[in-house]
C-alpha cells in the first residue's frame, strides 16, 4: 500500500482571459480540524454598545467560526466562510482590482475601446457565502465592491477553472507513483501549474459559448469534448 493513500490535498487558484495565478494555495494546510466540535451559543446584541450593522458583522463572524459538519464522503475538503475571507477572497479580489486598473488605463489610451466589467466567479461552495447574503464572505465582497458572476451549484461543465484542474490531474499522473511526500506532490502541483500556458486556459474559456449550448439542449447531462 503506499504510504500515501488516504491523504488528500486541496488547492485553490484563479484564471481569466488574460493571466492565471502565480502560484497555487494549498488551502487545508492550517485548516485539519476534521472532528466535530460543538457548536458555541449564538451571540446576543449588546443594545447599549452595539450597533445593528456591527452586530450583523459580529455574528456573521460567529457563523463563519462554527465547527463544520463533517462530509465522510469528501472528508477534509471543506472550508470555513472565515478561512475564505481572509486567505483567499483579498487575494481575488487584488488580482480583479490589477484588472480593472489595466482595462481603465487601456480605455483611456484608447476612447474607442469598450468598458469591461470584472466579476468574481465562484462554484456555490458554502464557505463562498453565496447563499447568505449576511455571511462573513457576502459582507466582505460586499464592503470591498467584488461583483460575482451567478453560476448554477453542482455545474463543473461551466467553470473554466475545471477544466484546468484537468490539465494537471493528467500531467501529475504520468509521474505520481514516483513521488514519495506529500511535499514532493505539491513542488509537482506548483511546477505544473506554472507550465500550464494562457493559450492552454484561452482555449478552455473560448468552449463556454458552446458548452451553454449543449447545457441549454440536454439540460444538464454530462458536457465532453477533446479538452475537457
Amino acid at each position: 500500500m503506499n504510504k500515501l493513500e488516504g491523504n488528500k490535498l486541496h488547492f485553490a487558484a484563479w484564471i481569466n482571459w488574460y493571466k492565471k495565478a502565480p502560484e497555487l494555495t494549498f488551502y487545508n494546510d492550517e485548516y485539519d480540524d476534521y472532528e466535530p466540535l460543538q457548536k458555541g451559543s449564538r451571540p446576543r446584541r449588546r443594545p447599549m454598545t452595539e450597533t445593528e450593522e456591527d452586530y450583523k458583522k459580529r455574528l456573521a463572524l460567529w457563523e463563519a467560526e462554527q465547527p463544520r459538519k463533517v462530509d465522510v464522503v469528501r472528508k477534509g475538503n471543506s472550508m470555513r466562510g472565515s478561512y475564505y475571507t481572509k486567505k483567499l477572497l483579498p487575494v481575488y479580489r487584488d488580482a480583479l482590482n490589477r484588472l480593472s486598473s489595466r482595462s481603465n488605463t487601456y480605455r483611456k489610451a484608447v476612447p474607442t475601446r469598450q468598458r469591461y466589467n470584472w466579476y468574481l466567479q465562484e462554484d456555490n461552495d458554502p464557505s463562498h457565502g453565496t447563499k447568505i447574503p449576511q455571511s462573513l464572505p457576502a459582507l466582505y465582497k460586499q464592503e470591498q465592491g467584488l461583483e460575482t458572476f451567478w453560476h448554477p451549484p453542482n455545474s463543473p461543465d461551466l467553470n473554466p477553472i475545471e477544466a484546468v484542474w484537468n490539465i494537471l490531474k493528467e500531467r501529475l499522473k504520468r509521474y505520481l507513483h514516483g513521488l514519495e511526500t506529500l511535499a514532493e506532490i505539491k513542488q509537482a502541483l506548483q511546477e505544473e501549474w506554472k507550465a500550464i500556458t494562457i493559450d492552454q486556459v484561452r482555449a478552455r474559456i473560448q468552449e463556454m459559448p458552446w458548452r451553454c449550448g449543449e447545457l441549454s439542449k440536454t439540460g444538464g447531462e454530462r458536457i465532453k469534448s477533446q479538452l475537457w
